[in-house]
């Protein structure tokens, strides 16, 4: 009888342990808000201001992108600043011109947030070309 009563309580504390009130490291279903927080947050960049801009145009913004994956006719540019990651999609209009049609960001934990505060975000911390 003891064993069995020490066999219970050892799985109460197994589950105990698993239960926490802590927010999710990380999100990839996209139906947790993100929490925009930044030292220096800047002015926000309406995605308006974003769609059309060509290369030249996205690096003079944003400055350097830390991945830039082609995947023809696609072609995705993240940059990142201290509070978010912005994705910026362009896509070839008319031969070689890469042309901005669609951005998304996230905050540190990969949860939706506004483009418009971490496009700001970026471009107040923008990342030297090089």
């Amino acid at each position: 009888m003891k064993q069995r009563g020490w066999g219970t309580l050892a799985c109460g504390m197994l589950l105990a342990g698993c239960m926490t009130d802590e927010q999710p490291q990380y999100s990839l279903t996209g139906g947790e808000k993100g929490v925009f927080s930044s030292r220096n947050a800047g002015s926000p960049i309406p995605l308006d201001r974003i769609k059309g801009l060509d290369e030249a145009q996205l690096s003079a913004l944003f400055g350097a992108g830390e991945l830039d994956r082609k995947d023809d006719p696609a072609r995705a540019l993240r940059y990142k600043s201290d509070a978010c990651v912005l994705f910026v999609y362009l896509y070839r209009r008319g031969g070689a011109n890469w042309r901005a049609e669609f951005a998304d960001a996230y905050d540190l934990h990969l949860r939706p947030l506004p483009v418009d505060q971490c496009a700001g975000s970026v471009a107040a911390q923008k990342r030297r070309v090089a």
